[in-house]
């Protein structure tokens, strides 16, 4: 079976795929062109797809390597099988996530201008985080990872999302026509989503007005669920922003956020990790083999509904 694989892999990678019954056709997504899906069954990347015609290939099924998977254009893909990398990114987000909680309420950044400056000076407006108030505005893998980091520094852990279902670490779940009532309680806003017609500029205007001077946003889901433009207008009252992603990726550099005291940007680098190739490897690896056993496949996805 052919299996156009787009995504890095090593000799051992290949060498276990091929073991599967697989026939490799190893290229960069930015080489690829419509003659290479000749006779592919099977696709592994992020978006190889740009300047191809699916509908005059043989492709059945595509792995993603990618948690997101909003730069799918879903009239493309009907009929077709298509798995992301759910929660693959998970654990690194969460970790990340904590580290901003942290930063936010601890002060580093000014500590550590303190110590560029040569100055020896005691910072008294760093916080403790008991008692804090955390609302994921989605509960999924990811805001379940950093809930479990986040847990043991007595914070208290609330999340709003579709279904009002709770979970083991998120278990205070707020109704989400709710949400605004609840919004001048809250201390950090992290909204944990994917991109979807019903997610872009979800962090509006109403919304960021109504949270409270000191508290803090951290976003790393997508640029598009936070209206940037309200968000420049109350940036002010917020002690930290932090902002993983942006709506254009990269931000141009005359961007006012660039220079903004209480925005930390960071290059969309919170999934980053040692281990994150060789989990996505490991599951791609194991998706692959559901596959050509005829087996049933993890993490399907529908693209039109958005998850």
């Amino acid at each position: 079976m052919k299996c156009l694989y787009t995504t890095p892999i090593d000799d051992k990678g290949i060498k276990r795929l091929e073991e599967l019954g697989y026939s490799l056709l190893v290229k960069k997504e930015k080489d690829v062109t419509q003659d290479d899906f000749d006779g592919v069954e099977v696709v592994v990347g992020f978006n190889p797809f740009e300047n191809v015609d699916l509908s005059k290939t043989d492709v059945k099924f595509i792995q993603l390597q990618s948690q997101g998977f909003d730069h799918l254009e879903s009239q493309k893909f009907d009929g077709l099988m298509i798995a992301n990398h759910h929660g693959g990114y998970a654990v690194p987000i969460g970790e990340w996530i904590v580290l901003k909680v942290l930063e936010s309420y601890k002060r580093t950044r000014l500590i550590y201008q303190y110590q560029k400056e040569h100055r020896w000076w005691k910072e008294f407006s760093i916080q403790g985080l008991t008692g804090k108030k955390i609302l994921f505005v989605g509960t999924g893998t990811i805001a379940q990872e950093a809930a479990k980091r986040l847990i043991p520094f007595d914070v208290e852990i609330y999340g709003t999302n579709s279904s009002g279902q709770g979970n083991e670490y998120i278990k205070r779940i707020i109704p989400l026509d709710e949400v605004e009532d609840f919004l001048p309680d809250v201390d950090v806003l992290i909204p944990v989503l994917p991109w979807t017609k019903e997610t872009e500029d979800l962090i509006d205007e109403k919304k960021l007005s109504l949270m409270k001077e000191g508290s803090v946003i951290i976003n790393i889901s997508r640029g598009q669920v936070m209206d940037e433009e309200a968000l420049m207008k109350h940036l002010d009252k917020f002690l930290a922003v932090h902002l993983d992603v942006v709506k254009e990726e990269p931000l141009v550099e005359d961007s006012p956020l660039w220079d903004k005291e209480n925005v930390y940007l960071s290059g969309h680098t919170s999934w980053v990790s040692e281990f994150v190739d060789q989990k996505r490897d490991d599951f791609i690896y194991d998706n692959l083999k559901r596959y050509i056993r005829g087996e049933d496949l993890e993490n399907l996805i529908d693209v039109k509904r958005g998850y």
